[in-house]
């Protein structure tokens, strides 16, 4: 079915950034879920160059100025820190502006293309799995000396479990569409959990940047061994606790099925995979983390797992209006999953 949306002036908008030349070539990238992406060619004289020109989703980021904001601050400060060193990094607009804002309020910026590069949608061996959290680690470590105050808390409360689970309680108790009933195990298990609600939120951790989504396609990899991975995809940095990132990351890539397999006997972490993470995150985090922080590293997936079963069975209780479903009960089966995987931890 052909799309009712109609395609942006991609030329005309890429004239209002410092590019070096005009564009000869364009195509949409329909593989982000968010975001509307362009791979844009530029030439001048002879040669030709490749860049991303992006416009923010205003749905999912209703202020996107201040996603902007925060993506200016951490590249350059992480291209203050390594300068040369290949990394994401904004070409800036017309005027002195790093992004731009059109007339319709739609927010655009644009990024050199990572030639050279090679990225994965999924962690399959322990190499692979020391490496990413490596490169998330050292993200953070990149970081570690940047005032968080200075970022915008873009969603609120993104990581705060104990928020989660009141909204499950209070879900719980309307039972606007009389699901209770069939998610009363489950929802005795996450009632038994409850310690874990408040262990990384009230530990007195030290608040740190971190990029909140912590999934290997967000790691470009250099063909070039030599060369450093580049951390991508920066619309949800912001303040918040660093094993927000590590348990998320150990939560997702060590599972060895994903939120969605319909058969719960093939789901546990796999034990291999967690401490190769664990290992590759140390490597380059080791440095600035608190000893607090350290002794609840093993804690902190247990925490995201939890989080995220609180979330989807919310969902579920409430008939459905945050996560899109395939199908009746998807979300149950979700919060289930999370749960299995949370007692296989």
């Amino acid at each position: 079915m052909a799309s009712n949306r109609t395609a942006p002036p991609i030329p005309d908008i890429a004239a209002r950034f410092i590019l070096p030349g005009p564009v000869v070539a364009f195509e949409e990238i329909p593989t982000g879920l968010i975001n509307t992406t362009y791979a844009i060619t530029c030439r001048s004289g002879s040669s030709e160059k490749r860049y991303i020109l992006q416009s923010i989703n205003s749905t999912v980021f209703p202020e996107p100025e201040k996603v902007m904001e925060n993506i200016f601050q951490v590249t350059g400060h992480i291209g203050a820190r390594d300068p040369g060193t290949e990394q994401l990094q904004l070409v800036p607009a017309q005027g002195g502006h790093s992004w731009l804002t059109l007339r319709d309020q739609t927010v655009w910026r644009c990024y050199p293309y990572h030639e050279g590069t090679e990225s994965f949608m999924k962690i399959d061996s322990p190499d692979l799995a020391f490496r990413a959290a490596a490169a998330f680690g050292n993200f953070q470590a990149k970081l570690s000396d940047l005032d968080p105050a200075t970022l915008h808390e873009t969603i609120p409360n993104f990581h705060h479990t104990p928020t989660y689970f009141a909204k499950l309680l209070a879900a719980a108790e309307k039972d606007p569409v009389s699901r209770v009933a069939n998610a009363r195990a489950d929802l005795d298990f996450i009632l038994s959990q409850k310690h874990l609600t408040t262990l990384l939120v009230d530990a007195g951790l030290p608040l740190r940047i971190t990029h909140n989504d912590t999934k290997i396609s967000n790691i470009l990899f250099p063909t070039d061994p030599s060369l450093p991975p580049i951390v991508i995809d920066l619309d949800t940095v912001m303040p918040g606790l660093a094993l927000f990132d590590y348990g998320d990351l150990v939560r997702s890539a060590a599972s060895t099925a994903d939120e969605n397999e319909t058969d719960p006997e093939k789901i546990r972490q796999d034990p291999e995979l967690a401490a190769a993470l664990t290992e590759g995150y140390l490597s380059t985090a080791s440095a600035f983390l608190t000893p607090a922080e350290k002794a609840l590293l093993p804690s902190a997936p247990k925490v995201i797992a939890l989080e995220l079963a609180i979330r989807f069975l919310t969902d579920h209780l409430l008939g459905g209006v945050y996560f899109r479903s395939d199908y009746e009960g998807h979300n149950l089966m979700r919060a289930r999953n999370q749960l299995t995987l949370l007692k296989s931890m």
